[in-house]
């Protein structure tokens, strides 16, 4: 096949896409809204402000909960509705050259619905709505395309070779399935197939082309990468010549903005058509094959696009009254300044033996200005530092810091350095970093709570210490009975009003610590922590949002970022902070 070939379809089908695009907005956008309040009001009914990672069997144990898993899943079916039937009977009509009705699609998507009745269609779902987004192959719908391993648990799996080993083969496992059966909603949708059927015909359509298949998907990928590499040459272009040629700042400024704003709707329009593309792409194979090469795609007669045309003329105007502001409020808008703070994760991350006093004294020397660290109790009642649930991975010893006295504990090293307790721990952060203390594992209970508040009071260190837990039930008893200490909550799932919480700080995975989360966290007056921020485009994006601080691993990478960060030109802090509108 051609080069032209392979690209026009794509091409010529743009104004079509863009068009379902913004109906299928307007229809998502009040179901999203609408579960979203009801789903807020049946907190508020259960006198919860959110649901979060630390008390998820909510949903299971009150009636409140199961409507909210109900109204959950009809959300997912109406994207899957929309996002998935409708685009591909709309791709499908599209590519047989008729001009098809958005509107009609978007009916015959719902009432594709009947056609999941099963346990295959049950496992297309769950598919499209957690594997696809994690996985970045195959269908997937908006709703969940962010969704991804987080990375504590990556950490966990990568740092296993068992875990590892499995892992990748679940990987492959899931994407040669996904290659499999990439056409079963094109022969149960746009044929009348049921999905067994659909299932057994996609699977004889690869087999029987199978090479020219896997040369197709290879060939889609690379021009895919290319193509995407080329519109962010194009857009990037501008902003970097402007950079070359002498002119007033405030007019540097304007153009700045203006080329960033540019260059983030292309990006955002790459985005919102890669699903598309894909859809595309498989319903032009899926009718080869189906017809055994006798089907090919009929050039569209050229035609103007008014509506493209007024789009594009109103997203330029756009960008330049967006710039206009920007330039006069440029300070406010783009301060060059970093607050966001370092905490090493385990003490020191990666710089030192973990969870060790020679931890938080290098993390110190870096420039960190908290530590973190995990407390569990022993056998004879002393609070010990340790990540795992035994000893193992960090000294060789498979026993539970709860199956051992403080004596055989201090018989362990940690890469040469003893493990210690928590006052050794609280001794060496005095006056130098705040120490942010894990209330961890199975002994995580009141009991270790009342002796932590104690310890940490008989050094004078209520000021220098926060208690931090996944556990909600231990964080709310300090609260109800401890206000004067200071309490941070660990989550990596959540809804509703989080921020509403009774506790002083807020320490959120990556995937839920948005922008707009951050923003209600410190309306309420408190304060906001992103974990585990390891990744250096990670730490980027973090340090230079409104977060207060990240714990990392990575704190020697963190504190040289953060110093690349205060030192950045201009440009370099507006096409980052308006990227990260795309987030």
């Amino acid at each position: 096949m051609k080069l032209k070939n392979r690209i026009l379809p794509f091409y010529q089908a743009i104004p079509q896409l863009l068009k379902f695009q913004a109906i299928s907005l307007l229809v998502l956008a009040p179901v999203t809204l609408g579960v979203s309040l009801l789903c807020s009001l049946l907190l508020g009914l259960s006198g919860k402000a959110a649901v979060t990672s630390g008390d998820l069997g909510f949903l299971f144990t009150h009636w409140q909960g199961y409507v909210m898993i109900l109204l959950t899943l009809l959300m997912v079916l109406c994207y899957v509705a929309v996002e998935l039937n409708a685009l591909v009977i709309y791709c499908s009509r599209l590519l047989d050259g008729d001009t098809p009705s958005v509107w009609r699609c978007i009916k015959e998507g719902f009432a594709g619905l009947r056609k999941y009745l099963s346990l295959r269609g049950l496992v297309i779902v769950i598919y499209a709505a957690i594997l696809a987004p994690i996985l970045g192959l195959g269908f997937s719908i908006s709703l969940t395309g962010t969704f991804y391993i987080p990375r504590f648990i990556m950490s966990v799996i990568q740092a296993t070779p068992l875990f590892m080993t499995g892992y990748i083969i679940v990987m492959v496992f899931l994407m040669i399935v996904a290659l499999v059966y990439c056409f079963i909603l094109h022969g149960a949708l746009t044929d009348g197939m049921t999905m067994k059927e659909a299932s057994v015909n996609s699977r004889k359509l690869v087999a029987k082309n199978w090479k020219n298949f896997l040369f197709e998907v290879i060939c889609y990928s690379v021009l895919s990468l290319l193509a995407a590499a080329l519109i962010v040459l194009v857009f990037f272009l501008p902003l970097f010549i402007v950079q070359l040629i002498p002119m007033a700042e405030s007019v540097l400024n304007f153009l700045n903005v203006f080329f960033s704003l540019l260059l983030t709707v292309a990006v955002l329009f790459t985005m919102l058509e890669t699903v598309s593309f894909v859809i595309i792409k498989l319903t032009m194979l899926y009718k080869k094959y189906a017809s055994e090469g006798e089907w090919t795609y009929e050039k569209r007669e050229k035609k103007h696009h008014p509506v493209m045309i007024t789009v594009t003329a109103l997203v330029v105007v756009l960008c330049i009254v967006l710039s206009i502001g920007g330039t006069t409020f440029f300070d406010i808008l783009f301060p060059s300044k970093i607050d966001a703070e370092i905490i090493g994760h385990r003490a020191g991350g990666v710089e030192a033996p973990e969870n060790t006093v020679k931890g938080i004294d290098v993390a110190y020397e870096l420039g960190a200005k908290g530590c973190e660290i995990d407390i569990q109790r022993t056998s004879d009642g002393y609070y010990v530092v340790n990540h795992d649930a035994d000893f193992e991975r960090v000294a060789g010893v498979s026993k539970k810091p709860s199956e051992m006295t403080l004596s055989e504990v201090k018989e362990l090293s940690v890469d040469g350095e003893p493990v210690p307790t928590l006052e050794e721990m609280l001794d060496a952060s005095k006056d130098k970093v705040i120490l942010f203390v894990e209330l961890k594992g199975e002994t995580a209970d009141e009991q270790m709570a009342d002796d932590a508040v104690r310890i940490i009071k008989e050094k004078g260190m209520q000021d220098q210490a926060v208690l931090i837990s996944l556990k909600l039930d231990v964080l709310e008893y300090i609260e109800q009975k401890y206000p004067e200490m200071q309490t941070g909550y660990l989550a990596f799932i959540s809804f509703g009003q989080i921020e509403d919480t009774p506790f002083d700080y807020l320490a959120l995975e990556e995937e839920i610590a948005t922008d707009d989360t951050i923003a209600a966290v410190h309306a309420k007056g408190k304060k906001l922590i992103v974990w585990t921020v390891n990744d250096e485009d990670d730490i980027e994006e973090f340090l230079t949002s409104e977060a207060d601080a990240i714990i990392t691993d990575s704190v020697k990478l963190s504190a040289q970022t953060k110093e690349r960060l205060m030192n950045r030109k201009p440009y370099e802090i507006i096409l980052q902070k308006t990227l990260s509108l795309l987030k």
